[in-house]
C-alpha cells in the first residue's frame, strides 16, 4: 500500500492514501485475540523499530487500554526511536518535494483523519463505554499513525517501514498502544 513508483506520483499517492482513511476498519478488532497476521505485523514493527526482543501483548478491553496509555512505565527508547524516524522521513520528503508541497499533501491526510474520532466513539459505544477523553486519545493516536504513514509514503520508505506497518495495524481495526515496560501492547 505504501509503495511509490516515481517522485511525480508520490504526492498524488499521499492524497489517494488520505481518501482511503475513512474506509479503514478503525478500532473494530480492539479487544479480540491477535491474529497470526497481526502478530507478524507487530513483530515487523518492533524489528523495524530496532526493538525485536520486546514481547507482544494483547489488551482485552477499553479500560485496560486506557490504563496502558496512562502508565508511567512507557518506554522512552520507543518514543525516541519513533521521533527520530519521523524526523528523518520529514527531512527526506521535504528534500524530494519542498516543505510547502509536502505540508499541503499532509494537510489532506490530517483532514481525512479527523473522521477517526467518530470511529473510536462508535467502537467504545459498542463496548458500552462513553469516555470522551479516551475517544480523543484513541483518535489522536490513529491520526498520528496516518500522518506517519503518509510521511513514509512521501519519503518512499516502502511497505516495511515501521510507520507503514503501524498504520496497517490501525487500519485493520487495532490500536497499537505502545511499549510499556518490556511489552508492546496492541489493543
Amino acid at each position: 500500500m505504501l509503495t511509490i513508483v516515481n517522485d511525480g506520483d508520490a504526492l498524488a499517492a499521499v492524497r489517494a492514501f488520505a481518501s482511503a482513511i475513512p474506509r479503514g476498519s478503525w478500532f473494530a478488532a480492539c479487544g479480540e485475540a491477535l491474529t497470526a497476521g497481526e502478530q507478524a505485523d507487530a513483530a515487523a514493527y518492533l524489528a523495524a523499530l530496532g526493538m525485536p526482543d520486546i514481547t507482544i501483548a494483547g489488551v482485552a478491553g477499553w479500560r485496560e487500554a486506557a490504563a496502558t496509555t496512562q502508565s508511567p512505565a512507557w518506554s522512552r527508547a520507543w518514543w525516541d526511536a519513533e521521533t527520530r524516524a519521523q524526523a528523518e522521513l520529514r527531512r527526506r520528503a521535504a528534500a524530494r518535494f519542498g516543505a510547502e508541497r509536502m505540508l499541503a499533501a499532509l494537510t489532506v491526510v490530517t483532514e481525512a483523519a479527523a473522521s477517526l474520532s467518530g470511529a473510536a466513539s462508535l467502537a467504545m459505544s459498542d463496548a458500552g463505554i462513553a469516555d470522551p477523553a479516551l475517544t480523543r486519545v484513541a483518535a489522536g493516536a490513529a491520526a498520528q499513525a496516518c500522518h506517519q504513514a503518509a510521511l513514509a509514503l512521501a519519503a518512499a520508505a516502502g511497505p516495511g517501514h515501521l510507520f507503514a506497518v503501524k498504520y496497517r495495524l490501525f487500519a485493520a481495526g487495532r490500536w497499537p498502544l505502545g511499549i510499556v515496560g518490556d511489552r508492546f501492547f496492541v489493543f
